[in-house]
């Protein structure tokens, strides 16, 4: 039997079944139309995928449809099942183009190589400006961030999140059992589901948008020629976005099995009893608050004198007193020097801190040092393109430009920033400069997230920048303790600082507290629009919100600070 479901369509509107001509037993075509469903992206048509027998229809119409629910069940001709053994299509009507392997030149404007959040971006946004645009990508659209960064990383930190709120319930009046447990299977099994609903969302706006999707790892013939199986791709213009790649610290014993990278962590089928993070930035500082709240006991080891070397001090500092409180045991101003085994088979780290040879034993190792541009097997060789030896990136113009005239770079892969978003924003710039438009990115108003519990974002400068850069400011601060909205969420530890010159102009934020991830682009549009303190001043927040602590550190910075 063939089931035939609802395929992934995004958007919010409900999907809802149009007029319904067949009934069971009738006889279908193979791609025959059977009905059409409203959805957030117009009418879809439900075809079948074989000729056969209509067994079963189960829905009706005006019917509302979810995702992957079977809405009709046909007997192939003959009889066979030939689909039981096959993954069930997410998108049916709305299959992305794809050359097929064997096919020997194709000819493009823009040839875009990756398909991760700077390169699917960059090729909608030429192909929305009429720019014939092929778009390859190796593996699952979506890149790193999309399937195993971003946006997994905080489907865990959703479910961590939840589950240590169980612990607060009674606060809130609400009574709960004692044996609340999480169970990894489902937890894996939803955030693939939120990874799979986005990257049918991608393949969407591919085909939507006209883009050819070459699948298949990408090498350089030339300046000019791109070469990917048997395909080769003559582009008048090329943009590079592979991406980037864990980093593993130098050190014996870092190919142990149990030493993972962000992705293993993000696939775990088992909670780790104890577990050691090397690495006290980003990426591991979330992962040790992930564990954490699903039970680990967590060891965090930092090279530098505090976490978060990048952030303000003022900040880090307090992340490192809410995680020592969590139970996180932070090591900083650690050197890794070996990792070893026990008889047992747990992980063994050794470290130097004060002079002093000191070692943690744990289950598994999580080395979060970082990550190192994606240029392997690209055959850069073959072209005129500078890499940077000591960084592994390809340096590149404020407008993403090589120093090979056609080709550009965008992203992990030529950026020290990075983020997902720098990614998209650049590969706009890049395709605006194709174009002959000149626009660059402002990296003081980048902002930047942790997704810790509570949540840090920055923008601009921070304090210890302008002492370095010698420039006069003025700091404020206003504490979540003195706002009502984060009193009634039980989520008051932390504040936000705003830093401004004497007249007022604001040259940098920093936020750890609840929604701070969302609060902070408030701030990053006032420093891109040069928006002054005292305009923000006379802007009306709404009561009660998170937001309100901007307010306050505004009012606070030109004397009238009215709640602290």
């Amino acid at each position: 039997m063939l089931e035939i479901k609802m395929p992934v369509i995004p958007g919010t509107k409900p999907n809802i079944v149009g007029k319904i001509d067949y009934s069971v037993g009738d006889k279908i075509d193979k791609d025959e139309v059977l009905f059409t469903v409203e959805t957030s992206k117009g009418n879809r048509q439900i075809k079948s995928k074989e000729a056969g027998i209509i067994k079963e229809l189960l829905v009706e119409e005006g019917q509302t449809v979810k995702a992957n629910d079977v809405l009709v069940i046909v007997e192939e001709d003959g009889g066979e099942d030939k689909h039981s053994d096959q993954k069930e299509e997410n998108i049916s009507e709305e299959k992305v183009l794809e050359v097929n392997i064997g096919e020997t030149e194709v000819e493009k404007d823009l040839l875009v190589i990756g398909a991760g959040p700077g390169g699917y971006v960059a090729a909608i946004y030429a192909a929305k400006r009429g720019v014939n645009v092929a778009l390859i990508e190796k593996e699952s659209l979506g890149g790193t961030c999309l399937n195993v960064g971003c946006i997994p990383t905080k489907s865990l930190v959703q479910t961590a999140d939840h589950f240590e709120s169980l612990g607060k319930m009674k606060k809130f009046g609400i009574e709960i059992g004692a044996d609340s447990s999480i169970d990894m299977k489902k937890v894996l099994e939803r955030k693939e589901n939120v990874v799979s609903t986005l990257i049918s969302g991608i393949e969407f706006l591919i085909k939507k948008n006209k883009i050819q999707l070459i699948r298949g790892n990408a090498s350089f013939i030339d300046d000019k020629t791109v070469k990917v199986n048997e395909t080769v791709i003559k582009a008048r213009k090329i943009i590079i976005a592979t991406g980037s790649i864990p980093a593993k610290i130098n050190v014996k014993g870092n190919d142990l099995d149990g030493v993972m990278d962000s992705t293993d962590a993000l696939n775990l089928k088992k909670i780790p009893d104890s577990l050691t993070i090397i690495g006290g930035g980003v990426i591991g500082l979330e992962f040790a608050f992930i564990y954490n709240a699903f039970g680990s006991d967590v060891k965090l080891i930092e090279y530098q004198d505090g976490l978060l070397p990048m952030f303000d001090r003022e900040v880090a500092e307090e992340i490192e007193h809410i995680a020592t409180e969590k139970g996180i045991k932070v090591m900083t101003s650690s050197k890794v020097k070996e990792i070893s085994e026990t008889v047992e088979g747990d992980l063994i780290v050794s470290f130097e801190k004060d002079g002093k040879i000191l070692s943690t034993v744990s289950n598994k190792i999580l080395m979060a040092t970082g990550r190192k541009a994606n240029t392997a097997g690209l055959g850069l060789g073959n072209t005129s393109v500078n890499v940077d030896e000591k960084s592994g990136n390809i340096p590149v113009s404020e407008y993403k430009q090589t120093n090979v005239e056609n080709i550009y770079a965008i992203g992990d892969v030529s950026s020290n920033l990075k983020l997902a978003h720098v990614a998209s924003h650049e590969g706009m710039i890049a395709v605006d400069h194709i174009l002959g438009e000149k626009r660059v990115l402002d990296e003081r108003t980048i902002p930047s997230v942790v997704y810790t519990n509570p949540e840090i974002a920055i923008v601009g400068y921070s304090e210890e920048d302008l002492k370095e850069k010698k420039i006069e400011y003025k700091s404020s601060r206003f504490d979540f303790v003195a706002n009502g909205k984060a009193l009634t969420m039980d989520q008051n530890r932390g504040f936000v600082k705003v830093l401004a010159d004497k007249d007022g102009k604001i040259l940098g934020a920093a936020i750890i507290g609840p929604d701070a991830s969302s609060l902070i682009s408030s701030l990053t549009i006032a420093i891109k629009n040069n928006v002054n303190v005292e305009q923000l001043t006379h802007t009306v927040f709404a009561h009660p919100t998170t937001s309100e602590v901007i307010h306050e550190a505004c009012l606070d910075l030109i004397g009238r600070g009215v709640h602290q």
